[in-house]
């Protein structure tokens, strides 16, 4: 898969079928954001081999779509009664209601995004703790400790909180200490431990990470007073970046006490993947592994971590300076390969959000502030006819980048199955499903699996 801002360098689009070409000329980019999201066309005749690709990308994929029920196909054989429990809006699971009459207190410091992705993960996580027969949960990039708060507090389940950098563990600590605070001001006899918070890295290398299991089992039993090696935990992750998610898949796998895994995907761009080592992140199922075109690369895997419905959204609006973004980075680059070579291909660039005001000039400056003066965007270098000429293109950039969205479930679809596989061959019933809105939260889908 092509990169965006290849697109002048590489002259991406005369790539394209020549038909295709021809036909993106008719059409608005309104029509085109509609057409991919399947919603009522003009009656123009769409290229049969652009209609073919479309069908068979939605033949492929999983469902986005959170309340569909096509998902059940990818649920393993003999997990259907899991898959209808964690439906089941009945399904009973201990809430400490003094906690939730005060749930806006779980929200301070969290994004509206982040909120709404906390208040349904949570919930799944507590389902699985109970069809798992345990109680402990160790929520690893645990972050500030949003998720794990509302594990501790809301759903009476015991927590430990693995996060590696340091900053992020002292803050989840002092927004414990704040919590606990301020709802003892409503709830004087509110009684309820906070969540273990553990500065550590799992080791990608060691796929058993023994002396951090040992050390949580400790956790769990001097701090919570459970026995967790007889009980056993379950792992959670809420975007897990890159190969963390691997690592959290090849633990479940590895060790016994490990009741349960739920995971939300991100960053599929930071696997590592064939021909990097060999402890790879993707592929990592055996029947992936023994095909010989099993490579995705780094263009595609980043791709698969946006949602091609906001994109189509951008498109329907007719407001596109957001979408002229790649069309002015695309620009940039090709100006930073002919100032200073190959050397500058793919460097990275300040973002840059433009709006209706900005001009090509002030991006560059804005992009390019950190590089050295030899390297900086001069007046002479945007200012020319070809520079204007390619910019008036940006409407191509728009729709060449629309395709690579088209591709992405794809590409999401290939790395989540990959897991599922990898969890089926281990016999460990998986279940892959979507539970976030896309629109709200691009990466929605769940894996889980329970022992």
């Amino acid at each position: 898969m092509s990169n965006i801002q290849d697109f002048y360098q590489d002259d991406l689009w005369s790539k394209l079928p020549s038909s295709w070409r021809n036909f993106f000329k008719t059409i608005s980019i309104q029509e085109l954001g509609s057409w991919m999201l399947d919603e009522p066309q003009s009656k123009k005749v769409w290229p049969l081999s652009l209609i073919a690709l479309k069908q068979s990308i939605k033949l492929l994929t999983i469902d986005r779509n959170p309340i569909s029920d096509a998902v059940t196909k990818f649920v393993c054989s003999g997990a259907q009664w899991n898959y209808r429990k964690l439906e089941n809006s009945d399904f009973k699971i201990q809430k400490n209601e003094l906690a939730c009459k005060h749930k806006n207190l779980f929200i301070k410091h969290i994004k509206i995004k982040k909120r709404y992705e906390i208040d349904k993960f949570s919930e799944i996580c507590a389902k699985c703790c109970y069809l798992a027969n345990c109680k402990c949960i160790v929520d690893t990039g645990a972050g500030m400790g949003h998720l794990a708060r509302q594990l501790s507090y809301k759903y009476n389940l015991s927590v430990v909180c693995v996060e590696q950098t340091k900053e992020l563990s002292d803050l989840a600590k002092k927004y414990d200490a704040e919590y606990l605070i301020t709802i003892k001001k409503h709830l004087p006899d509110f009684d309820s431990r906070s969540s273990y918070h553990l500065c550590a890295k799992l080791c990608q290398e060691d796929s058993s990470n023994e002396s951090l299991i040992v050390n949580i089992n400790e956790i769990f039993e001097s701090t919570f007073g459970r026995k967790s090696i007889e009980e056993g935990f379950g792992f959670i992750g809420l975007h897990p970046c890159g190969d963390l998610a691997v690592t959290l898949l090849k633990l479940y796998v590895k060790q016994p006490n490990v009741k349960f895994i739920t995971i939300v995907g991100c960053c599929y761009m930071k696997l590592t993947t064939s021909g990097e080592r060999n402890s790879l992140g993707y592929p990592l199922s055996n029947y992936l592994r023994s095909k010989s075109n099993n490579y995705l690369s780094y263009a595609a895997l980043e791709v698969a971590c946006h949602a091609v419905e906001n994109y189509c959204d951008k498109m329907k609006t007719g407001d596109y300076n957001n979408l002229k973004v790649h069309a002015y980075r695309g620009m940039l680059e090709m100006l930073l390969i002919k100032k200073a070579g190959l050397i500058m291909r793919h460097g990275r660039v300040n973002s840059v959000k433009v709006n209706e005001h900005m001009t090509f000039q002030r991006y560059c400056e804005l992009a390019a502030a950190k590089f050295d003066d030899d390297k900086k965007i001069l007046e002479s270098d945007y200012d020319s006819e070809e520079v204007r000429k390619h910019l008036d293109r940006w409407q191509e950039v728009v729709a060449f980048e629309a395709l690579r969205m088209m591709l992405a479930p794809l590409v999401e679809t290939a790395v989540l199955l990959d897991r599922f596989l990898f969890l089926s061959e281990h016999h460990l019933k998986p279940l892959l499903r979507a539970e976030f809105d896309p629109r709200k939260s691009p990466r929605n889908f769940v894996l889980v699996s329970i022992k």
